[in-house]
């Protein structure tokens, strides 16, 4: 529950958000970043506190 709140939404949410409106599936990003999917689930999931680098290289390949 130490997410990150950032203009009302929280960090996971705002991943969420980002990956799915890039139209990116969970598969496909993880193959982009380098992570399992099981890590992308993990950072958007509000109750998961995420490794501040799986955020970095997630918020990175959604730019």
């Amino acid at each position: 529950m130490d997410q990150l709140v950032q203009n009302g939404k929280s960090t996971a949410a705002r991943l969420k958000k980002s990956r799915r409106g890039r139209g990116y599936s969970l598969e496909e990003l993880a193959i982009a970043t380098g992570l399992t999917v099981a890590e992308i689930k993990a950072a958007e999931d509000e109750r998961r506190s995420p490794p501040a680098a799986h955020v970095e290289r997630i918020e990175h390949a959604l730019r």
